[in-house]
């Protein structure tokens, strides 16, 4: 999921599994499908990327890894106003990569908000989400791994209790297993919703420096389920 606040702007969204093979990625999604809805609407759809050479542009724009043109990777560009949600699938399960780049100008329209959500198991089989911040000066972000709250929105096999951890490179910068209480007036200002208080989901606000980072999602004790991975931008007061 994807929002974007003050109007409309351009967004890349990819879906990568094959393009994953140069990285030593294994057991990627051979041929992922890219769907991207408002509300319950589609909006747009991909299957093979195809090699184009505006989207190939576009990927060289926002500093995104090249593409072979000839592979199953899926991609779409176009303008985005508002909240829409990519969805992929595949003949075939795997490893993919999801992507989504505020691909224009200025700092309005924004994108303000991403989420991911997949089925965390055992062994290592983490949600992982990596953002980039650009700029000239530290940006507050709130970080959420939403487990148990997600049977109140109908979602089954939710992951009894996550744990959050946030990288710069190798190092750890922070980390959380179960939210503290006094972060509900923040999810409030972002507009996120809200949590129980003693409830084993976690989250976490850090005002991080420009640059790349990466969360990783757990189970606690090598618990399976389905989880919820957000990140916010938090305005300044």
């Amino acid at each position: 999921g994807l929002s974007m606040a003050g109007g409309a702007k351009p967004v890349l969204v990819r879906a990568v599994g094959p393009g994953l093979a140069a990285f030593g990625v294994g057991g990627a999604m051979p041929d992922p499908e890219l769907a991207l809805f408002g509300d319950s609407q589609l909006i747009a759809g991909n299957n093979d990327w195809g090699g184009g050479t505006d989207l190939a542009a576009a990927f060289a724009a926002v500093g995104a890894f090249g593409l072979s043109p000839g592979s199953l990777d899926a991609a779409i560009f176009g303008p985005v106003e508002g909240g829409r949600t990519a969805q992929v699938s595949g003949p075939i399960g795997g490893v993919v990569l999801v992507e989504a780049y505020d691909a224009g100008t200025g700092d309005l329209p924004r994108l303000v908000n991403v989420s991911a959500r997949n089925r965390i198991g055992p062994a290592g089989d983490l949600l992982i989400a990596g953002f980039t911040l650009t700029g000239d000066a530290a940006k507050t972000i709130l970080i959420r791994a939403i487990g148990p709250t997600l049977t109140a929105f109908g979602v089954p096999g939710a992951l009894v209790d996550p744990k959050v951890e946030v990288y710069s490179g190798t190092d750890k910068v922070a980390e959380n297993d179960d939210w503290p209480s006094s972060l509900a007036a923040t999810f409030g200002s972002v507009g996120a919703f809200g949590l129980n208080p003693g409830g084993k989901d976690a989250a976490l606000v850090l005002t991080l420096a420009p640059g790349g980072y990466t969360v990783q999602v757990s189970g606690v004790g090598g618990a399976s389920g389905e989880t919820l991975i957000e990140l916010y931008e938090v305005p300044a007061p």
